[in-house]
């Protein structure tokens, strides 16, 4: 589907009356969810490719207490938390976005990734299928949360959790930063140095890329850096907001909020340097350096003071 065709159907169905449960239908059937086997195998990725940061700066999963910002429509990463030991999920959505057949159907997929997710972790396979066996027991959505130490609210506002501050081992988000605006992610960082135990961390993964290119291959990941604001908001919409933030920006944010950023990693998509040589990059974007304008992910840790 062609980007623009894409903006004005999603910005569309916005404004409808249950315009949100049809994108989300949508999604199901001719979007991005077809591909359900290869999305939960690039979320499990992405979960192994954390907990080795996690371990990087001393995290240790089992017993902890963490909070997710943004479940989805199936809490894969907090199951995998789950599967290792750790001793409760918070997890928060705007919308509860929650669907009982793709969650039981990522959990079946799981069975193929037991192993990586064992051996990532450092908890023996035994103890993991175990685990996994007992979730397989589940006859409904709340029965599997209740087994897995899940707890689900939705629609919550993560700025305002009402948790006990100072009780949080990790605060973690998977691309979903890119997907709200700037003064809210101010407002989920303050919270999550409130709720963080001194000490404690918050990991993000960020997409830092233009997510119509995944519609439409005729256009970059860096397509919308050459439109104004005032342009962009003809395409953007609220069923796929995107906030154009670069990667610097999200780490000014932590940093701003009182944490520091003890590691990060960013990608490049292939061809975004070329694509950008051939832009014509909106005023808003010509203060960042060429560098920070490629960057397509970029994935970081931080940690709240100890005193």
């Amino acid at each position: 589907m062609h980007w623009r065709m894409k903006g004005v159907v999603q910005k569309s169905l916005s404004y409808m009356p249950g315009g949100e449960h049809l994108n989300d239908y949508l999604q199901k059937t001719v979007g991005g969810l077809r591909e359900f086997g290869s999305n939960i195998t690039t979320k499990v990725n992405n979960w192994i490719r954390s907990v080795r940061y996690l371990q990087d700066v001393g995290f240790n999963a089992r017993g902890a207490t963490l909070v997710e910002i943004g479940t989805g429509w199936y809490p894969t990463l907090p199951i995998c938390f789950s599967l290792v030991g750790v001793e409760r999920v918070m997890t928060y959505d705007t919308v509860r976005h929650m669907d009982s057949a793709l969650t039981f159907r990522m959990l079946a997929l799981l069975e193929g990734h037991l192993d990586s997710i064992a051996e990532v972790s450092g908890v023996c396979s035994e103890e993991v299928r175990s685990r996994y066996n007992g979730l397989l027991q589940a006859k409904s959505v709340d029965a599997l949360l209740k087994l897995a130490r899940i707890e689900y609210y939705a629609p919550a506002n993560a700025r305002v959790t009402s948790l006990v501050s100072n009780s949080v081992d990790l605060v973690f988000s998977n691309s979903v930063m890119q997907q709200i605006p700037k003064d809210v992610i101010r407002g989920l960082m303050n919270e999550s140095v409130r709720i963080l135990r001194p000490g404690a961390l918050a990991l993000h993964n960020v997409g830092c890329s233009d997510q119509y290119g995944f519609a439409d291959r005729g256009i970059s990941f860096v397509n919308y850096l050459q439109y104004s604001e005032s342009e962009w908001r003809k395409w953007n919409n609220s069923l796929q907001y995107q906030n154009r933030l670069r990667a610097s920006e999200f780490l000014d944010l932590a940093a701003d909020a009182g944490l520091e950023v003890v590691c990060k990693h960013t990608a490049v998509r292939p061809g975004t340097c070329e694509a950008l040589s051939r832009l014509k990059i909106a005023a808003e974007f010509k203060r960042f350096s060429k560098e920070d304008l490629a960057i397509t992910t970029i994935d970081f840790v931080s940690r709240k003071a100890t005193s």
